[in-house]
């Protein structure tokens, strides 16, 4: 058993937020939804690609299928933290995710080439559960998925980091007096706010024009989106309940093809150009 989940498949649907949208969504998740036990967290992703950047242009071409890998940690991780290496497939409108929770220094390591069995027993996080969930049998398959993957687009590089603060919504208990029973159990609902971003190609390109070594840690990002907007992204395994539809209806959220990566890059080109 692993102490996170390791696999995902739902649908998850974006919605780009002014902040009267996010205050009438807000409203709308009281007494229903109540922020989770892990309050707001910043969420660090690191994006891997091809030297061309194959992947994200091609995922902007919204292909009926698309896949991507990156790293993920929630702040910005030391070598010992635990960071998740994802990966991210979508197919008609259904993401399905699948990951391995290891150190970063193993993560780092596993993406650098080593095999992720020696990267987890060289660089093993501290808490033995934790260690040991890095190197189940289901975190091996895993980890033989990402290999595939890895092998298809070799080689790859890290490409693009994007960074967010983010507040999770997840339903509140079923079965108390005054609770709502309109909620499914499968809902989650995220806001995510000071979307900033990191473009890993041009500093690399920079600190080799300088003669400096090529950074290797977390720099100074950019922003995203304006201040007061906010991603608010809806994840259900089934249908949206009518309560929900009603409120999105309400304040006029519709849905976004909002790519947190693809803006990034988009952004980067808009800056080089």
């Amino acid at each position: 058993m692993t102490s996170y989940q390791e696999a995902f498949e739902r649908k998850e649907v974006k919605y780009r937020l002014d902040a009267a949208q996010r205050s009438a969504m807000l409203t709308a998740l009281e007494g229903r939804m109540a922020v989770d036990d892990y309050g707001t967290t910043s969420i660090v992703s690191r994006y891997f690609d091809t030297p061309d950047r194959a992947l994200i242009e091609r995922s902007l071409d919204k292909p009926l299928y698309k896949e991507k890998l990156r790293v993920r940690s929630y702040g910005i991780p030391g070598e010992d933290d635990q960071v998740f290496v994802e990966l991210k497939k979508k197919y008609q409108g259904i993401v399905y995710k699948r990951r391995v929770g290891c150190s970063y220094a193993a993560a780092r390591a596993y993406m650098g080439g080593m095999p992720y069995e020696q990267a987890c027993c060289e660089f093993s996080l501290p808490d033995p559960i934790l260690a040991g969930a890095s190197l189940s049998p289901r975190s091996l398959q895993i980890a033989r998925e990402i290999d595939a993957f890895k092998e298809r687009y070799t080689p790859l590089r890290a490409s693009m980091v994007t960074i967010c603060d983010r507040t999770a919504y997840a339903p509140l208990a079923i079965g108390g007096e005054g609770e709502a029973t309109d909620v499914p159990s499968t809902l989650r609902i995220t806001f995510d706010e000071n979307v900033a971003y990191r473009d890993l190609f041009e500093e690399a390109l920079t600190a080799r024009a300088s003669h400096r070594r090529s950074p290797v840690g977390f720099g100074m990002p950019r922003p995203l989106l304006p201040a007061d907007e906010a991603i608010m992204e809806v994840k259900c395994a089934g249908p949206f309940p009518l309560w929900l539809v009603d409120a999105l209806d309400g304040c006029e959220a519709y849905p976004s093809s909002f790519s947190k990566y693809g803006a990034a890059y988009q952004a980067s080109m808009r800056k080089a150009s």
